[in-house]
């Protein structure tokens, strides 16, 4: 298998893979990505989750470089999944995310997709929990999954 930890020094390539998927997360696929967003792809956040017990980061690496980046903020929230765009359809999101949760099974799983992304959560068993949320140009859906 190709998933290894993430690590600080992992954090540009990271943010460019992120980057590069703007078109499918950003209301306006023209506008640039909002400040909020871009902080949590800071280096300085990168090394304070990467130092706090309460965040797992692992990457997918093909060919040297990495194709896909997932996050969990404790054992139940998935805080960042992407695949570059190139890759997706491989099955490397699914890899990812049956690493990320291959540990403690906690009652119930939340996230908030990108509306892009809800087929895929569904495919994983997630489901449409309240209204989609707008938040400066990032529009998302509050999905859940009971295990």
């Amino acid at each position: 298998m190709n998933i290894r930890k993430a690590r600080v020094n992992d954090t540009q390539e990271i943010r460019g893979l992120i980057s590069s998927l703007s078109h499918f997360y950003l209301e306006n696929k023209n506008a640039p990505i909002p400040e909020w967003f871009l902080r949590t792809l800071d280096v300085s956040e990168f090394e304070r989750r990467l130092s706090n017990d309460w965040f797992t980061h692992f990457v997918y690496i093909e060919n040297g470089d990495i194709v896909g980046y997932i996050s969990m903020r404790g054992a139940s929230h998935l805080f960042h999944l992407f695949v570059a765009e190139m890759h997706q359809r491989k099955g490397i999101s699914k890899a990812l995310w049956r690493h990320a949760i291959s540990g403690d099974k906690p009652k119930v799983y939340t996230l908030r997709s990108s509306l892009s992304a809800i087929p895929v959560y569904k495919r994983f068993g997630f489901i449409e929990y309240g209204a989609v949320v707008q938040k400066e140009g990032i529009a998302f859906q509050p999905m859940r999954k009971a295990p």
